[in-house]
């Protein structure tokens, strides 16, 4: 009896030496995988996709998302999710005061939920949100060695037998090296971010010093031309009656009558370069200026919008169309900050739109019961999928150009937002696209 005892105790040791050898390997091998992408990718969404990746794969789970913190929100937002069909949770922000995902990241304590159900702070929105069914959960911290937390990462529902506490261990170590990963990679990028701002605020220092002789050019030639044409005007009412005085009169007739408006217009684009510089440099150091609100009219800013981007349109074989309807009701907003969030509308809409097609800016009075003025920038484009609409106007916004970032969306709906007004999207792939900003009628914005 004491031998089989004896063979069974040695056989349980044999079994939890062999657990815990395979709970050792599978840590081990999760960390290298996780210090390459640590040397290989400075992308803070590479790595958190690929960490995620990693922690799913060595844990067998079904799933996983990463949630990070929002400090101006306190909320955690869905960054990455590994199923296809979920993608539509990215960018979706919860409270961290609910959810088994907001009591640890509150708590810093990690959690293994063998049956969600009956954890009184589960939170069913998501799986009724994306229609799946979360059985069992680990839940831990994305810590960092100084300040708050990140956030958190999730895996979801083990393929076989039950999460336990060795998964748990694994799932921390991921974590750890996945939050020094994220944390220096963001480090990174601030460092390159500095390095664009001092590079934009010595562009725009050039680019003015370089326009200023322009500008100064102009304002000393035309009172020049003003005078010259005066003088000619004198000295062919005084020869009339010469043969000399038609060809004097033909021969300033084309400039005479064209030079105001070249004037006025390279003024206008001059000024416009440089207020699109200081706008570009300070979308990037987060410090764009605060809105002049005044009496204005949004068609005239519709007008010079299109007068900025038409030769580009035509460039690209893109009709640029004005669709105006004026009078429009008396409204005041600013016009330079509205211009560039019309600006960035149409140039997005530009390159987006196959040659044949169509860019229309369009004002439109309130409709009934409304009291708002809609402007419209509506392209017959290649569209957005919804996973690309809905995170248009948050951070975690994405650019469908090559190399974009996403930042001219969050330009208009900043500048939207300082008007207390509201902007909208309309868009399915194949059909185009329409923005919509509807601004207060009357009165500064309260």
């Amino acid at each position: 009896m004491k031998d089989r005892n004896a063979t069974g105790e040695q056989q349980q040791n044999t079994d939890e030496m062999q657990a815990e050898r395979e709970h050792r390997e599978r840590q081990f091998a999760a960390i290298l995988r996780i210090s390459d992408a640590l040397f290989s990718r400075l992308s803070v969404d590479d790595l958190i996709r690929q960490t995620l990746t990693v922690a799913v794969e060595v844990l067998n789970a079904d799933t996983g998302s990463v949630q990070m913190h929002d400090p101006e929100t306190d909320t955690l937002v869905f960054r990455y999710v590994t199923l296809p069909s979920h993608a539509s949770l990215i960018g979706h922000a919860m409270p961290v005061s609910r959810g088994i995902s907001g009591r640890v990241f509150r708590s810093g304590v990690s959690d293994l939920s063998e049956d969600v159900g009956a954890a009184p702070d589960f939170n069913p929105t998501i799986d009724r949100l994306t229609g799946y069914q979360t059985r069992s959960a680990l839940t831990v911290v994305l810590r960092r060695a100084v300040g708050p937390p990140l956030g958190v990462m999730q895996v979801l529902n083990l393929r076989c037998e039950r999460f336990n506490q060795h998964d748990l261990e694994v799932l921390e170590v991921l974590a750890a090296q996945a939050a020094t990963a994220i944390e220096n990679a963001r480090l990174a990028e601030l460092a390159r971010k500095a390095e664009i701002i001092n590079v934009i605020g010595n562009v725009s220092h050039d680019i003015y010093n370089l326009l200023t002789p322009l500008e100064t050019g102009l304002l000393t030639l035309r009172p020049m031309l003003d005078e010259l044409f005066a003088r000619l005007e004198s000295i062919r009412s005084r020869c009339s009656e010469t043969p000399c005085a038609e060809e004097l009169t033909e021969a300033a007739s084309g400039v005479r009558s064209e030079y105001g408006w070249i004037f006025d217009e390279a003024l206008a684009s001059n000024k416009r370069v440089q207020a699109r510089t200081r706008w570009i440099a300070g979308a990037v150091k987060g410090k764009l200026p605060a809105p002049v609100i005044e009496e204005a009219n949004l068609n005239q800013t519709a007008r010079e919008v299109a007068s900025a981007l038409g030769t580009v349109a035509r460039k690209d074989g893109v009709d640029l169309r004005l669709d105006l309807k004026d009078p429009l009701p008396r409204t005041r907003f600013d016009p330079e900050h509205m211009y560039n969030a019309l600006y960035n509308l149409v140039n997005n809409a530009i390159p987006e739109t196959p040659p044949g097609g169509s860019v229309t800016i369009r004002t439109r009075p309130p409709e009934p019961g409304e009291e708002t003025i809609r402007v419209e920038v509506a392209d017959t484009g290649r569209g957005m999928e919804k996973e690309v609409r809905d995170r248009l106007f948050s951070d975690a916004a994405i650019s469908t150009k090559p190399g974009g970032t996403g930042l001219g969306t969050r330009i208009v709906k900043h500048v939207v937002d300082q008007h207390h007004g509201r902007i909208s999207v309309e868009s399915e792939p194949g059909r185009g696209s329409t923005f919509s900003i509807r601004l207060p009628l009357l009165g500064r914005p309260k």
